[in-house]
């Protein structure tokens, strides 16, 4: 295994004090070869988050990869309320289009939910038939700016949403019932609370398939986005799997702050330098 063998990328997390710009001077440092933005409050309206030519420009000078993690804190795309349905609808549009001005064309959307008090089977049906209506509305404006969407399979630890799109049958069966091409974006640290080696979730849903990807790693009991020297994820399995199988995805480490990025970063390396093949 080489450094070469990985694309190694960094998530710019919400929590990031300063924008995109910045945060591109920041993976070019640190040495990356992607980077995914998220599209947050206030994160993406800042300054230098809003200078798209400037950043497409900047990206590629650094021959810096780049993705989008489209808006969801307070989204929901499934909602039973059709104002609420339609606003987040918007929110995810005005990511895509934010993506599709800096040249981005892959971009991870989240599915929607049910909220476990709200549950009823009427409700869940209706709920899934709003969030496939949903997505077909977004892969045919994602599909006018150029930009592929990819679906992340969702954190299951948090008991009071029912989300969809948790395991590979569901994200396929989302997939199967819309109309056009949706991708995939495996995030590791949601896998966990499936197993300690989600590495399987890329084959599960197809190599060809598989887009994007997050790594962070938890105590398979909350989805803290702990450092990859922490917590239970077998870092050691993915990569070795990204290498044997020839995945092509970017590893994006998806943190809450820069230490445990930096940490996570050498953690990688550090197994890179160790393992054999």
């Amino acid at each position: 295994m080489s450094n070469k063998s990985i694309k190694l990328g960094a998530v710019c997390y919400e929590e990031y004090p300063y924008g995109y710009l910045e945060f591109l001077d920041l993976a070019k440092s640190l040495k990356l070869s992607w980077v995914e933005f998220k599209f947050e409050k206030p994160l993406a309206f800042r300054s230098s988050s809003r200078q798209y030519g400037r950043i497409r420009n900047l990206a590629e000078s650094y021959g810096i990869g780049l993705s989008m993690h489209t808006s969801f804190v307070g989204l929901n795309i499934a909602s039973l309320d059709s104002e609420e349905r339609e606003a987040s609808i918007l929110g995810v549009e005005e990511s895509i289009c934010a993506a599709a001005e800096m040249g981005i064309n892959l971009a991870t959307i989240h599915a929607g939910s049910l909220p476990l008090q709200d549950y009823s089977e009427s409700n869940w049906e209706d709920s899934k038939l709003f969030n496939i209506e949903s997505i077909n509305r977004l892969l045919s404006y994602a599909r006018g700016k150029d930009v592929n969407l990819c679906l992340e399979n969702g954190n299951a630890f948090k008991k009071s949403q029912l989300k969809h799109g948790l395991h590979p049958g569901s994200l396929r069966e989302i997939a199967d019932s819309v109309d056009g091409d949706l991708y995939y974006t495996v995030d590791f640290g949601h896998g966990l609370y499936l197993s300690r080696d989600p590495s399987y979730l890329v084959s599960e849903l197809g190599i060809d398939r598989v887009k994007l990807s997050h790594l962070h790693s938890n105590s398979g009991l909350e989805d803290s986005h702990s450092s990859l020297k922490s917590g239970i994820l077998s870092l050691e399995a993915i990569l070795n799997r990204s290498v044997v199988e020839g995945w092509d995805i970017p590893l994006s480490i998806e943190m809450k702050n820069e230490n445990d990025l930096r940490e996570s970063i050498e953690c990688v390396y550090e197994l890179i330098n160790t393992v054999r093949h």
